[in-house]
């Protein structure tokens, strides 16, 4: 896992969570004029973001060329 790509993965779904509860809450509130699109568009970058956590999660740590043994073939 590369903790700078997961970093910035976090950040962009916690982003993306506090933009879709914006949206949700100014349709329920009836201020701001949400439209399904706007909603549609929300979803899927909230899935995008998920998908970018899960996928850095799942990696598998990489080691530094110092760590590593030079002579052991993987």
């Amino acid at each position: 896992m590369n903790k700078k790509t997961f970093t910035l993965a976090v950040v962009f779904l916690c982003l993306t969570l506090l933009w879709f509860g914006l949206n949700v809450y100014w349709l329920i509130a009836g201020g701001y004029c949400v439209t399904k699109f706007d909603l549609v568009v929300a979803v899927l970058f909230v899935l995008a973001g998920s998908g970018m956590v899960y996928n850095e999660c799942k990696k598998k740590k990489r080691r530094h060329l110092d760590e590593v043994n030079r002579h052991k073939i993987p």
